[in-house]
């Protein structure tokens, strides 16, 4: 399967340290567990946060 999104790599690319992705539910981001793995490996490489509303993960809190 082709792995093809290119909105969500420009908006990867687009984001800034500090800043916040903000997803309803993780599978909305991840097509499967290891390419959201690899995406929050990612995200925190680029210094930005992870908030997931409906599976309660908020990187931007410690106890996130």
């Amino acid at each position: 399967m082709k792995d093809n999104r290119l909105k969500l790599k420009e908006l990867i690319d687009f984001a800034r340290v500090g800043d916040a992705l903000i997803v309803y539910k993780l599978d909305r981001l991840g097509r499967s567990t290891k390419k959201l793995i690899e995406l929050t490996e990612q995200l925190e490489e680029k210094g930005i946060e992870l908030v997931s509303i409906k599976g309660s993960i908020d990187t931007t809190t410690a106890v996130g």
